[in-house]
């Protein structure tokens, strides 16, 4: 992690200890800056922000106490329901607990497990998902001049649900994103290729042309949709 980084996410935890006081149960960090695979000045700071209660009074004490930490990416829940949340969220908490940092006050994550089959079908709700916003994207791209964001903002969670789902088939993943390609190419029969360009296309944004946006879908969208074959195939309905 730089210092930069350091500095950030210290600077943010110390104003929510001042201003929400004993109302933040817990303060977590976790994704790229705990992988140590962060892109400087592009990947986020994920913090997971735990509070005894969880309201729109909190809601505007954590508002301003982030006001100046535009590098924050904040996920807020309330100790009340957390176990059912991380149920609902399981495949997100599933990469969280790999790679996660308590900054401040008692671990959430601690105990709590997820039944595997809960995993299995919140991870396929997740690719179906990827899949439809990505059709939605491309075909509205005219209008909503949108298409070239969302590949870039959906590469770590493209990333996140193909490991979720070798994980779930007793794969070993690796930490390092670029390190995962080959065991995505050898499982799901995928050209990897496309992941490479959009991993850089992720450390080096840009305006794409409409030739380009269509020649990305014609390669992403097989991808995805050979991913969810995959799934089809592997997991019982």
């Amino acid at each position: 992690m730089t210092t930069k980084a350091q500095s950030a996410w210290e600077e943010a935890v110390g104003a929510l200890r001042r201003e929400l006081g004993d109302n933040l149960y817990s303060c977590c960090l976790y994704g790229s800056a705990v992988r140590g695979n962060a892109i400087e000045g592009v990947s986020d700071l994920n913090l997971l922000i735990v509070l005894q209660e969880s309201n729109c009074a909190a809601h505007s004490v954590v508002a301003r106490a982030l006001a100046g930490s535009g590098q924050v990416d904040p996920f807020i829940l309330g100790r009340r329901g957390f176990e059912r949340s991380v149920r609902a969220f399981a495949v997100k908490f599933a990469s969280i607990r790999r790679n996660y940092r308590l900054l401040h006050g008692a671990d959430p994550l601690d105990g709590i497990e997820v039944d595997q089959q809960i995993e299995r079908f919140l991870c396929e709700q997740g690719l179906r998902n990827l899949r439809l916003r990505l059709a939605y994207s491309f075909v509205t791209r005219q209008q909503n001049k949108a298409y070239g964001r969302f590949l870039t903002h959906n590469v770590t969670p493209l990333f996140v649900q193909l490991s979720e789902a070798l994980r779930l088939s007793g794969c070993t993943i690796p930490k390092e994103f670029a390190a995962r390609i080959p065991i995505f190419e050898k499982e799901f029969k995928i050209d990897g290729a496309v992941l490479r360009d959009l991993l850089a296309l992720k450390q080096a944004p840009k305006q794409l042309s409409d030739a380009a946006q269509v020649a990305w879908h014609e390669r992403v969208f097989p991808m995805v949709d050979a991913v969810m074959a995959w799934v089809e195939t592997k997991w019982p309905a």
